[in-house]
């Protein structure tokens, strides 16, 4: 996987209105944490980290303070009203060193089992994964032309990828197809055909004479 450089600025302001001082000048604010170092608060540019995202890249080289550091894109979270990037987080990483993140699963190829009228549901999205940081998939590409109606995919039938270990449970279903089942409608005819029941009123004497026997 490819490196790309990213330069981040160590920042010293907190509290809310900071945060909302940094975001509105296009940054976005940041840590970096790991390998038993200080944390340190960072900012960086907003348009310059979105398009990092979307190469799909998950290791960055962060320059600070003229200083460079390997880097992976620990967590990202968003904005969901405004679908803007709020804040990063940056785990240290050594290049020699084996690391665990999750990737995302994506379905290839048409099952035989929708071609036969089937529905497909994509269980899992992403999974775990351990490897060294230049091995990082972009993702993990699961192949289902041969899934069957009926039929599920688990984890431990995804072939094997040279320097990448799977850690997510074996058994775990990655993928299913099931046949739809359509509900039968029922006609206005049907509805009214059905027979009225009628609760009997009870004559005169008869409510008299139950009311005796349950005293």
């Amino acid at each position: 996987m490819e490196i790309l450089e990213l330069k981040a600025e160590k920042r010293t302001a907190k509290g809310s209105k900071a945060i909302r001082k940094l975001r509105s000048a296009g940054q976005i604010p940041a840590v970096l944490y790991g390998h038993k170092q200080d944390n340190v608060m960072l900012c960086l540019q907003e348009h310059a980290f979105t398009h990092v995202l979307h190469t799909g890249a998950r290791m960055v080289r962060l320059t600070v303070d003229n200083k460079k550091e390997s880097a992976l894109i620990k967590e990202v979270q968003y904005d969901n009203i405004a679908d803007r990037v709020i804040h990063i987080d940056f785990s240290r990483i050594d290049l020699d060193e084996k690391v665990r993140l999750r990737v995302p699963i994506e379905l290839v190829g048409e099952s035989i089992g929708v071609k036969e009228g089937g529905m497909l549901t994509h269980v899992m999205k992403d999974m775990e994964i351990e490897c060294l940081p230049t091995a990082i998939p972009e993702k993990i590409k699961v192949n289902i032309s041969e899934l069957g109606m009926g039929k599920v995919i688990h984890v431990k039938e995804i072939p094997a990828m040279k320097g990448i270990q799977y850690l997510s449970d074996a058994e775990s279903v990655i993928a299913s197809i099931h046949q739809i089942v359509e509900e039968k409608a029922v006609s206005e005819e049907e509805i009214l055909a059905e027979p009225e029941i009628i609760t009997k009123k009870p004559k005169e004497g008869e409510e008299a004479a139950e009311s005796v026997e349950k005293t």
